[in-house]
């Protein structure tokens, strides 16, 4: 089993995505795409629910990261329900617009939770285009950085903090009451 803290695991997507009987994935209009298209891709495996506040709190900050990174056409979002039935993951489905696990297919859904010991949701699976592991923080690094974060990796986050730091360390009681917008 992979060990979702492991970032040297490479997982297979095909296999773990898909099983005997299906090969695709589905959308929320019902079109069916293969799980293959994803190959190559970054990856977010989104671990969510209807029931969960801050899963549905967290949702639109994924969908308007996700917006704005779909014309790269490299980075896609899958969505593995804990919903208990079908109405609940239809009516919070209908809001994403990336590709789902069938809510049908419960063995892999529960397989996933496994395969990436998934403890707690809103949770965000972050894979490279090559399907390892590059965060199990993708709930943090979207709330804390939004696309900004993009391609969600820690060389990526290192970066990101490293600016912070530097400019906590510029900053000064004239950086921080003077803006260009209220410059007059």
């Amino acid at each position: 089993m992979a060990n979702s803290n492991d970032n040297n695991v490479t997982q297979d997507l095909l296999s773990f995505l898909s099983n005997k009987d299906r090969d695709f994935l589905i959308r929320n209009n019902g079109d069916q795409v293969k799980v293959s298209t994803l190959v190559g891709k970054i990856v977010g495996l989104y671990f969510s629910s209807s029931r969960c506040g801050s899963c549905r709190h967290f949702t639109p900050n994924l969908v308007e990261v996700h917006e704005e990174l779909s014309s790269k056409g490299d980075f896609e979002v899958v969505f593995i329900s804990s919903d208990r039935v079908d109405e609940e993951f239809d009516a919070y489905f209908v809001k994403m617009p990336w590709l789902a696990i069938p809510f049908s297919d419960f063995e892999t859904l529960k397989r996933l939770k496994e395969l990436f010991k998934v403890r707690g949701i809103p949770h965000l699976m972050i894979l490279d285009g090559t399907g390892k592991v590059s965060s199990n923080q993708g709930v943090r690094i979207i709330q804390d950085y939004g696309v900004e974060g993009y391609p969600f990796t820690s060389k990526r986050i290192n970066v990101l903090r490293e600016e912070e730091e530097a400019m906590k360390k510029e900053q000064s009681l004239g950086s921080i009451l003077v803006s260009k917008s209220l410059n007059i």
